[in-house]
């Protein structure tokens, strides 16, 4: 029985690890256009180290994000 609870938990924490991260990646999004529409003179690469450096994520892991790169993609 135990392990049936252990094992129901761990179920239910990776299903809010996913809604957490899939949030945190709508928002990094969601910042990115706030920026590029407050500041459509900066270059895109400014744009995502700016979204980078206020979310503390490398500018690359952004940019995948943004892309929907990989395990950044929205199933």
């Amino acid at each position: 029985i135990k392990l049936h609870s252990l094992c129901a938990m761990q179920l239910i924490s990776q299903k809010q690890r996913k809604q957490r991260l899939q949030k945190r990646n709508e928002k990094i999004r969601e910042l990115f256009s706030e920026l590029t529409n407050k500041y459509p003179q900066w270059r895109i690469d400014a744009v995502i180290e700016e979204v980078a450096g206020r979310v503390f994520l490398s500018p690359r892991t952004v940019e995948a994000i943004l892309s929907y790169e990989g395990v950044y993609a929205e199933s």
